[in-house]
């Protein structure tokens, strides 16, 4: 450092060169001259009025935040050195909305910073250019960027009244030695990690927008439609109303001059380069905002991605984590895989559950490497088949967890190809459409048993006995809609092929003869009728013994044919040792018990002993309504059947 001439200045030495060394080379100073208020202390320098560097402002995302806004202000008003974080899925608007609150309070807070928070080194460099701005002489004297950002440090620790925005923060370890020592202001965060803030800041979740706003933005930004077209909701619904997606879409329509059903159509046919289109030169795109975020997670937790790929293949809401569990033999490693997918905002994790964004889903499903796609959807469709209880149409205690996963089978085979249909595929369908007649469902198991039989005649031809179960159920399905012109041929036929490729006493053609039966009764032919059941529930009785549910569901049969023939008197002693052999193998609360109950008080009231159909009626309501509710389609027909009787028993 050289010494200067005149009063009040200070010469620092900078742009050191060497020109010689100690044996004949010399090393030059260059000299500049500063005024004396450049070495003022950091708590002496005033920031020049309305200092920032904030980003313009001028986002169309921004609509619908009014609760966010509101309660982000709160959350910043809480006193002095209030810290909030907005976390949330890549692209719902975070930092739109902090930028949004920063423009807003302008005239509240100076200096008001915007601070690139990805990496620790990006947070270095944004502080030291807030204290080459609040003094350029001295950021003229700091050697490196760290020693500018020490001076900023010092500098907001003297001085009230200033806002830091921290955008994209990737790790709550990076920002804790800059927040520590700065309590005299305020700081606001961004980040899709949801976790590990609680130390630092007042968190807030982000979530996608309301339906209608979300309709009102693509409709804003692209320029066209009306609220009445319907396509304007599909296509918000499918892109899960998240805000950077919506720009996107609303944005690639107004470029191209599509309708929003003509961009639907190209994002269902080719996701990954709808994902990744970005028009008029935009860089954030769902697909690119989402690669860090799953790059981030890999690096971190690599079964974490591999849970992701293959649940992106399932509902997106109410996925049960018992089935995360089945790809990996340590549950701790599945615990923290989920944490790290929940932290980066990714899924929504609870004890029981857990939820992805659809989009994700779709993003995932199209943007993988091909090899780990196929791997995925592989899997998928092995982990969802073994979870699914077995023997839907009898199995009452599996219902429940039916219920569960129904949503899963049905977002999963919607996703299938058909044609590629195999084995464990197979299997799904024809246990869904079982699941789904048991239920009382016919039209919606219409498409799974049609599919089922064709994949099944496709792998194992027409004569296998997988086929004929297909064949079946899809026959049952058609006499349950009430098309019987479909369902005759087919249960006539699949009782020939199950007697000759099975044997006449085969579960299976059992099965088939007393699906032929109940047809039979259900067009008129009751004496047909009759017969095919008599000769079922002897050979049931035969082979599988007498208290059986098949055998008791055939014997309840019989008796409904002979009821169905004027004969209740027939059909009482059946009903009566089908409710003992219920009661004793189900006990007395047992749905299917239940019903066993409604049988006889029914029978008992056409024969004329209305005293005690009354008692039984009375009793099937009662525990209907305590199991299935007041309201339950089986409690009305209860409580219709009790009326009725009491009725009876007053006329008579």
């Amino acid at each position: 450092m050289t010494e200067a001439s005149g009063a009040g200045a200070v010469a620092v030495g900078l742009n050191r060169g060497i020109v010689s060394t100690g044996d004949g080379a010399t090393i030059h100073h260059r000299a500049v001259h500063l005024p004396g208020e450049a070495v003022r202390p950091p708590a002496g320098v005033q920031a020049p009025p309305g200092l920032t560097n904030l980003p313009a402002p001028g986002s169309a995302v921004f609509v619908g935040r009014e609760e966010d806004m509101a309660r982000l202000a709160a959350t910043l008003d809480d006193g002095p050195a209030a810290s909030a974080v907005l976390h949330g899925l890549g692209g719902v608007g975070k930092s739109t909305l902090a930028l949004q609150y920063a423009h807003l309070h302008r005239d509240r807070y100076n200096p008001i910073w915007w601070i690139p928070a990805e990496t620790p080194d990006g947070i270095v460099l944004a502080l030291a250019d807030l204290a080459a701005h609040l003094n350029p002489y001295g950021a003229l004297a700091a050697a490196a960027s760290s020693e500018g950002a020490a001076w900023a440090t010092t500098w907001l620790q003297t001085h009230h009244g200033w806002l830091l925005v921290f955008d994209n923060a990737e790790a709550p370890g990076d920002l804790a030695p800059v927040l520590g020592p700065l309590g005299t202001g305020r700081h606001l965060i961004t980040s899709r990690r949801a976790t590990g803030w609680h130390h630092l800041a007042r968190t807030q979740r982000l979530d996608t927008l309301d339906p209608e706003i979300a309709i009102d933005l693509l409709m804003n930004i692209s320029g066209g439609g009306h609220a009445g077209d319907g396509a304007w909701a599909e296509l918000a619904a499918e892109l899960g109303h998240l805000p950077l997606a919506l720009e996107q879409a609303a944005s690639y329509i107004q470029h191209t001059a599509l309708t929003p059903a003509a961009y639907l159509d190209r994002l269902r046919r080719f996701p990954a380069r709808m994902f990744a289109a970005a028009p008029d030169g935009q860089q954030r795109t769902v697909a690119r905002v989402w690669r860090l975020s799953l790059g981030a997670v890999a690096a971190r937790q690599p079964l974490a991605l591999d849970i992701l790929r293959t649940f992106a293949w399932l509902a997106p809401d109410d996925v049960p984590r018992d089935l995360a569990y089945a790809l990996a033999d340590d549950p701790l490693a599945v615990d923290e895989a989920l944490a790290a997918l929940a932290a980066y905002s990714l899924i929504t994790l609870t004890p029981e559950t857990f939820a992805i964004h659809r989009l994700v889903q779709a993003v995932v499903r199209a943007d993988g490497p091909p090899e780990a796609t196929a791997h995925a959807r592989r899997q998928a469709i092995v982990l969802l088949g073994a979870a699914l209880p077995g023997d839907p149409l009898f199995n009452a205690a599996g219902r429940p967890r039916w219920r569960a996963l129904l949503p899963h089978v049905e977002a999963l085979l919607g996703l299938l190809d058909p044609a590629e249909d195999g084995e464990w595929t197979e299997g799904i369908l024809l246990a869904t459409a079982t699941f789904l007649l048991q239920e009382g469902r016919p039209e919606r198991a219409t498409e799974f048993a049609e599919r089922s039989v064709t994949a099944s005649e496709r792998l194992s031809g027409p004569d296998h006995p997988r086929t004929l179960a297909s064949r079946s159920v899809l026959a049952s399905v058609y006499r349950e809609k009430g098309d019987l012109a479909a369902a005759s041929p087919l249960h006539v036929r699949n009782l020939a092929d199950c007697e000759r490729v099975l044997g006449p006493d085969h579960p299976d053609t059992l099965a088939a003869r007393g699906n032929l039966a109940y047809l039979h009764g259900l067009t008129g032919d009751l004496a047909r009728a009759t017969e095919l059941h008599e000769r079922n529930l002897a050979a049931y009785e035969r082979t599988l013994g007498p208290d059986h549910p098949h055998t008791l569901v055939c014997r309840s049969n019989l008796a409904s044919a002979y009821r169905s023939a004027g004969d209740p008197a027939a059909a009482l002693p059946l009903h009566e040792r089908n409710l003992t052999e219920y009661e004793r193998v189900f006990g007395p609360d047992h749905p299917e018990t239940i019903t066993a109950r409604s049988n006889l008080a029914y029978a008992c009231q056409l024969t004329g002993d209305l005293p005690r159909a009354i008692r039984l009626h009375e009793q099937t309501l009662t525990a209907r309504e305590h199991l299935l509710g007041p309201d339950h389609p089986h409690t009305t027909l209860a409580r219709t059947l009790l009326t009725n009787a009491r009725a009876a028993l007053r006329d008579a």
